[in-house]
């Protein structure tokens, strides 16, 4: 699962970005979330339709079956509900990521295992739809050998929609997975693949059948450390094509990816390892770094997703830089991201998605450590409500 650009630029380079005037910071509040059985619940992905609509999933630990099992959770502007998912096997299943075009259409995606095991194989691509009544499985390509799994869907219409991952082929090397809906089935496209070791993609995006981006990242044979290089592919309606980002610190890893229109695209990760979050911006000819606030100590500080409207833009994940980890939330104010105040949860907390809606209303989810019923840690729903101007 690693990635970067054949000829990676020879130096940073920070390019200073046409934007929309600073904005006002934003109002962030903790929304109940339902969890599932008494210990791992966990949040991934999410998406809104509007301040009223809106989807998380990720998976919940079932004691009885020892495997974690899908959870879909559904906002209707008032509060988090359950809904009912199907699992593809009585083993680990897990849900990374939710798209929808509306209230009748959307896809989330992840993995499930063949066997008992976290690593039980095979570990087969996990795609399901949601009619407006009910969630089903649909049927995905499974390439390679032993283990595929989904981190990614974008839906562009009833039938659009691409999904983003990774495999192992038969030399058990990484490759990146893209598969697209044509509203009939899944079929596997043609993926980039620059990594000598590894490739994998986390997040797509795009605004229109003919304009979309996915992000990850790769690895090469023979570096040493965490040596990670962001990969950033595009598709223009015809095929996937890599495209360069600038050189960034040792070990980039690009976790998400929001368009908002075809000059204005931005991509998330972390860079120098997990030490410190990056930012990059797609102005529609080329990419270059965005400053993200400064984070300090010497812990983790990752961004995993991003999102935004015309004007606005925020970016989820977590910091350590002082101990526990805890929820960062950054906002770009037309110069730079800039860290906002965010609840900080009791025992620590992560933010894996953010979905924005106009208003502008934001919703981001993930996980946050609690004590059980016996007093261990275990992970339980989070979901925060940004608002604001």
């Amino acid at each position: 699962m690693f990635r970067t650009l054949g000829g990676a630029a020879a130096g940073l380079t920070l390019v200073a970005i046409a934007a929309a005037p600073a904005q006002a910071a934003t109002s962030w509040a903790v929304l109940s979330t339902p969890n599932r059985g008494t210990i791992a619940n966990e949040l991934y992905g999410s998406a809104a339709l509007s301040a009223s609509a809106g989807w998380a999933v990720g998976s919940w630990y079932d004691t009885g079956l020892a495997a974690p099992r899908t959870l879909i959770e559904r906002w209707n502007g008032t509060s988090w509900s359950t809904v009912t998912s199907p699992n593809a096997t009585q083993y680990y299943n897990e849900l990374r990521d939710v798209d929808a075009t509306s209230a009748s259409s959307a896809w989330a995606v992840g993995y499930a295992n063949g066997s008992s095991g976290v690593n039980g194989s095979p570990r087969n691509a996990l795609a399901l739809r949601w009619n407006g009544t009910s969630w089903s499985t649909v049927a995905t390509p499974q390439p390679g050998v032993n283990f595929r799994q989904l981190y990614g869907v974008k839906a562009v219409a009833t039938n659009d929609a691409w999904a983003v991952g990774w495999y192992y082929d038969s030399s058990l090397h990484g490759e990146a997975l893209i598969l697209h809906w044509n509203g009939t089935a899944w079929t596997q496209v043609t993926a980039p693949d620059p990594g000598t070791s590894g490739n994998t993609l986390e997040s797509v995006a795009g605004t229109a059948a003919n304009d979309l981006w996915a992000v990850g990242y790769y690895s090469n044979t023979g570096e040493k450390g965490v040596l990670a290089h962001p990969l950033a592919a595009h598709w223009n309606g015809t095929a996937w094509t890599e495209t360069e980002l600038p050189a960034s610190g040792t070990g980039t890893f690009l976790h998400g990816v929001t368009a908002l229109s075809a000059n204005d695209v931005w991509a998330v990760g972390s860079k120098n390892g997990y030490s410190a979050p990056v930012a990059y911006h797609w102005n529609g000819t080329a990419w270059s770094e965005a400053p993200t606030a400064p984070t300090g100590g010497t812990g983790n500080n990752v961004l995993y997703g991003v999102s935004g409207t015309a004007g606005n833009v925020w970016a989820v994940g977590y910091t350590s830089a002082g101990g526990r980890s805890q929820p960062l939330v950054q906002r770009w104010n037309g110069t730079a991201f800039t860290d906002e105040t965010v609840p900080q949860q009791e025992i620590g907390g992560v933010l894996y998605s953010v979905a924005a809606t106009s208003g502008p209303t934001v919703f981001a989810a993930g996980t946050r450590s609690d004590l059980n019923e016996s007093g261990s840690l275990t992970d339980r729903t989070l979901s925060l409500r940004g608002t604001g101007s």
